[in-house]
């Protein structure tokens, strides 16, 4: 006889299962029954069913004979031949409204139906496999389908091809049992409602069925399968690198920076402060536009007019402080002296306007159009700059600076003259702020074209000119425009505003503007309080004093920069940066002097994540 518990020991090593493995044989009458069996009607007072009784014994680890006596479910009495089938089953009814639609497709389930005949048999004894002391018909095994695979692999190892079983979604048993004995082979066994009811099978099991005639083959066969490599727990393919969410590498790139393994770019650093975490150090830059042309030896006439000086004096002037922005700026008159205004030049001085187009009548308006950005006046010239600074792939964030809607209406009318229209006549600046903002939209549409940072400048919108509500009614609304519309082109918006802007910060944060730029106000820390309120909702930059960068000790520039980095602390989301342009006859020595505390004292201490 084999041995039953080498058997159990087999099936737990290769296949695991949660629960006994279950014998099961079919006693004739005369056959003595084990005498440790339990029977339900005198053990319990009860009957059970075939499904019940099997997954007793498999949680149990009870031995438990059914006779007739003891059972209760017609559909197994009858499956197991332990009384005559009658006609009023075999025509479908118990079938009919709950499996079927109609008593003659219940007919024909249940002539479907594996059965012994009528008496064939005694009782139905199961027994736990590691206890049995009978030798069994089949032994059952419920399982996870990944370790009914197995046993299927295991079944084909000797004979291959296929393994055949049916399946009716009723009357298990008759499956586990009389199909298994009836063919001699193994079966694969989906449980029934019943079986899941009142023998509490979960969802997650199914059950194979082994004529004890196949356990050595199928025994052969998980021996064989196993040593080929397949074998439960599943093994699994575990040589890949994992793709971890973004922040979770940030960390392993700050580990490898501190080990010198790695340098972060000023382009990395740029990006960690929008994603609010943390590179080497605080992204740093000074706002530069013609600086940089005197210092390649241009005039400001030849920097803010010829495209290809001004790029080359941008990208020689990176190399030389090595900040972390890089911009395509030349002056804030462009726009407006395409539109027709009439420029101031100088070598010497930026670009002004000196004629204002609408200065004398306003009702110029009416009859203006657009200007076109590939055509008007020098507003080519500033495509080509941002193209090339593009092309340049510098390892720094590259960004362009437009002038705002705002201010370039004001040059259009004139200053004096256009807050005078915010009380005079609001309409007409309604009006011209639609002219403005639509010949804004398109000329950006261009820039952002080129994959280059997007920003406004609005100098002249400062509280230091106009009143919060007027920054309500007259431009916030374009601002917010401007801002959905290059949202929905997934384009950041950045806003400068010189002077005193604190009254301002909740209507820029709510206009939507990604990044919003400062200068300083001697009166009150604007750094600190457009760093709570712009708190993940915003990236702040600023605000060292640019006016000092002609003058300044190296210890005025130190104390400057350390008083930004102390006023933000361990928060980022914040660009170290001047308060506006720096003047274009800024000292070179000043400027590195910048750059090196910044470095120096904006170095993040990982440990800690916070600045030294």
């Amino acid at each position: 006889m084999i041995d039953l518990k080498k058997v159990n020991e087999e099936l737990n090593t290769y296949i695991r299962p949660q629960t006994f493995p279950v014998a099961v044989r079919m006693f004739r009458h005369g056959e003595p029954l084990p005498e440790k069996a339990k029977r339900p009607s005198r053990d319990f007072k009860k009957g059970f069913a075939n499904c019940q009784t099997i997954d007793m014994v498999r949680r149990y680890g009870w031995t438990i004979a059914l006779t007739r006596e003891d059972s209760i479910c017609s559909l197994g009495i009858t499956a197991l031949g332990f009384d005559k089938e009658l006609k009023f089953y075999r025509d479908g009814n118990l079938c009919e409204g709950s499996y079927t639609e109609t008593a003659e497709a219940g007919a024909r389930s249940e002539a479907a139906v594996d059965k012994f005949g009528y008496n064939q048999y005694q009782a139905l004894v199961a027994a736990p496999l590691d206890r049995c002391d009978f030798e069994p018909d089949l032994i059952c095994i419920y399982a996870n389908p990944a370790q009914v695979m197995r046993l299927v692999q295991a079944a084909l190892w000797k004979r291959g091809g296929k393994l055949t079983s049916s399946f009716g979604g009723r009357i298990d048993c008759s499956e586990i049992i009389v199909t298994t004995l009836k063919t001699d082979e193994c079966q694969v066994i989906l449980p029934c409602s019943g079986d899941r009811i009142f023998g509490q099978t979960q969802d997650h099991e199914m059950a194979f069925s082994i004529p004890f005639s196949k356990i050595e083959e199928v025994l052969e066969g998980l021996r064989g399968t196993h040593k080929g490599g397949i074998r439960y727990p599943i093994t699994q393919f575990m040589e890949y690198e994992g793709k971890f969410p973004p922040k979770y590498m940030e960390v392993n790139r700050m580990w490898d920076a501190a080990a010198g393994k790695v340098q972060y770019t000023p382009r990395d650093r740029v990006v960690a402060a929008y994603k609010r975490s943390y590179a080497d150090s605080v992204p740093t830059y000074p706002i530069i536009a013609s600086y940089a042309g005197v210092q390649e030896g241009y005039t400001i006439r030849e920097y803010c007019s010829d495209a290809k000086k001004a790029i080359k004096a941008q990208v020689n002037i990176y190399e030389k402080h090595r900040h972390d922005v890089v911009l395509a700026y030349t002056d804030l008159a462009k726009e407006a002296e395409a539109a027709g205004c009439t420029v101031q030049w100088s070598d010497t001085i930026v670009p002004s306007i000196s004629e204002h187009v609408l200065g004398e009548d306003k009702g110029k308006l009416a009859r203006m159009n657009i200007p076109d950005p590939k055509s008007a006046g020098r507003l080519p010239m500033f495509l080509e700059l941002c193209e090339g600074l593009m092309a340049a792939k510098l390892p720094t964030a590259v960004g362009a600076v437009v002038t705002g809607p705002w201010t370039v209406a004001m040059l259009l009318r004139g200053p004096e003259s256009l807050l005078l229209d915010t009380v005079d006549d609001p309409q007409f600046v309604q009006d011209l702020m639609r002219f403005t903002t639509d010949y804004i939209k398109q000329f950006s549409e261009l820039v952002a074209a080129t994959k280059i940072g997007l920003s406004f400048a609005e100098p002249t919108g400062s509280c230091s000119l106009i009143s919060p509500d007027n920054y309500k009614e007259f431009i916030k609304p374009y601002h917010q425009e401007l801002v959905q519309h290059f949202k929905k082109q997934k384009v950041n918006c950045t806003v400068h505003i010189c002077g005193m802007t604190h009254p301002l910060y909740e209507d820029l944060v709510d206009a939507g503007f990604g990044t919003i730029s400062i200068d300083i106000d001697p009166s009150v820390d604007q750094l600190k309080k457009l760093m709570d309120v712009a708190e993940k909702k915003a990236v702040v930059i600023g605000n060292v004093d640019a006016t000092i960068f002609e003058r300044a000790s190296k210890t005025q520039i130190e104390a400057e920069v350390k008083r930004c980095l102390d006023t933000v602390g361990d928060r980022s989301g914040y660009i170290l940066s001047t308060s506006c342009e720096i003047p274009p006859s800024s000292k070179p020595e000043i400027v590195q002097w910048f750059m090196d505390a910044a470095r120096t004292l904006g170095r993040y201490q990982q440990e800690v994540g916070s600045p030294s």
